[in-house]
């Protein structure tokens, strides 16, 4: 099933590994494979329930950018085996944030 018509900003495809946790401390590492201002796919083995908060610290030039999200989605591949990884749509994310997302964006378009 295709969502990209349900998405407010356009993804593009990246390969960024980031910091993410339930908390600020952002105890998991794993890798961002899309980005968009409103959000991004995280490829993730763990398991996160629909609606659950996360934090996600991205590296960014000589930058990190300390974003939350909420898990929108979870992909698996087959019924009954580890997930793929989550959609997280961004919240909260100031104008600074989306302009330095956009750059990133911009350079991996």
């Amino acid at each position: 099933m295709d969502s990209s018509g349900n998405r407010r900003h356009p993804r593009v495809n990246v390969n960024l590994f980031a910091d993410w946790g339930l908390g600020p401390e952002c105890e998991s590492y794993d890798k961002v494979t899309s980005l968009s201002i409103s959000g991004c796919f995280l490829a993730t083995q763990r398991e996160l329930r629909i609606g659950e908060v996360i934090y996600i610290r991205l590296p960014v030039e000589t930058r990190t950018l300390r974003l939350k999200g909420i898990v929108r989605r979870q992909l698996r591949i087959m019924e009954g085996m580890p997930p793929t990884g989550v959609g997280v749509e961004f919240v909260a994310v100031s104008s600074d944030d989306e302009r330095r997302l956009q750059e990133v964006m911009d350079s991996h378009g």
